[in-house]
């Protein structure tokens, strides 16, 4: 392991220095700073659905099955991200670490603003890519690119939570999975943050 560590360092250095290095975060980045995970997230929801979370294994299945419950009425789903992820909390230490790569390309299925807010924080422009209609647009000067592929705590009703809205992806946010098919294709990708039981990296490993 300690050399495949190695290779694999020596490989992103390469990268950074190349201007051909991204990241991917997950979920796993922004919960040392005071955010929920998944089972955190819908852990009410699951209760008032008389469901046991630490059992559920597909948790955007309990996002869908709450939302099928309520009459296709997202209205508490959207009001959990409100709540969860717009409260004030700071950078993390792998955050500014990440923000002062010298790295241009950054994409992510959180919700929160942490990215962003480290990016300027270390002085640089971010331009944040949320909906469709955003990748057709670019900050003049900016530094960084930001790709929110899973929508923003500032657009509750259009982020992807449910199975609905991962299974119509391809079909709603087509632009998306081809500027990450480019780039997986074009950069070399350092995923962080991610777990095998993470909810967001079955349904990205079959789009891409």
């Amino acid at each position: 392991m300690e050399a495949k560590l190695i290779r694999f360092i020596d490989a992103y250095a390469k990268a950074i220095k190349g201007n051909n290095a991204a990241i991917f975060a997950g979920a796993g980045l922004s919960i040392p700073a005071g955010f929920v995970n998944w089972k955190d997230l819908l852990r009410d929801i699951a209760t008032e659905l008389n469901l046991d979370i630490d059992k559920e294994n597909d948790l955007v299945a309990v996002a869908q099955y709450h939302y099928n419950e309520k009459g296709n009425n997202r209205h508490k789903l959207n009001q959990l991200l409100i709540e969860e992820f717009s409260h004030g909390t700071s950078v993390t230490s792998n955050h500014k670490i990440l923000a002062a790569l010298p790295i241009q390309t950054y994409w992510t299925t959180n919700y929160d603003k942490l990215i962003e807010k480290a990016i300027e924080e270390e002085g640089k422009t971010p331009d944040v890519k949320i909906t469709q209609e955003n990748l057709s647009t670019n900050i003049p000067k900016r530094d960084v690119v930001v790709y929110k592929m899973h929508g923003d705590v500032s657009l509750p009703d259009q982020a992807i939570i449910t199975k609905d809205d991962y299974e119509g992806y391809n079909e709603k946010k087509q632009l998306f999975t081809t500027a990450l098919q480019g780039d997986l294709v074009a950069k070399t990708f350092l995923f962080i943050g991610f777990s095998f039981d993470d909810p967001n990296l079955g349904y990205i490993l079959s789009r891409i």
